[in-house]
């Protein structure tokens, strides 16, 4: 490999590393925002999620439904209007690893959403696979694997270190 490829090729590789770490991070301001219904276009039309015990979808469609519901499932707490949840989540951390047209990464999550009136905490990792469709990075694959959600109130330091549902 001459150097101007190898450069070519290092210059590639930094601007999927940017293009990734900008799609996690839009996935999160539209969580942030209250844009569920944008997260699904995120996806590849053949993704998966995993959120652990909080659920799962498989392809675009379902997984845009899945965050589109997040409104109607979680209760509004006082104070906020009627189908918009408060969720904050703040993530750090996030490495990836380029190969081609896919890509590894992961990134750690902290959460403070109100949940049933309640303030929560909830941590985790995200797992990502992410593939290049059509000139443009995607999530292929999203799992959550959650530390704890959990009252603020109550903490995390008992035994019972998963209480949200959806």
């Amino acid at each position: 490999m001459t150097e101007l490829e190898e450069l070519r090729l290092r210059l590639e590789v930094l601007e999927a590393e940017s293009a990734l770490h900008r799609l996690r991070n839009r996935f999160h301001e539209f969580v942030n925002t209250d844009r569920w219904d944008e997260i699904g276009g995120l996806f590849a039309p053949d993704a998966e999620l995993d959120y652990s015990y909080l659920g799962s979808a498989s392809g675009r469609a379902a997984i845009t439904e899945f965050f589109a519901a997040i409104p109607r499932l979680l209760s509004a707490g006082p104070g906020q209007e009627a189908g918009k949840p408060f969720v904050r989540q703040f993530i750090h951390g996030h490495d990836v690893t380029v190969d081609g047209d896919r890509a590894t990464g992961t990134s750690f999550l902290f959460a403070t959403p109100i949940y049933h009136g309640q303030s929560f905490v909830l941590s985790g990792r995200f797992a990502d696979t992410y593939a290049r469709v059509d000139g443009a990075w995607m999530f292929a694959r999203v799992a959550l694997e959650i530390d704890y959600s959990v009252p603020l109130a109550e903490g995390w330091a008992g035994a019972d270190r998963h209480r949200m549902a959806l």
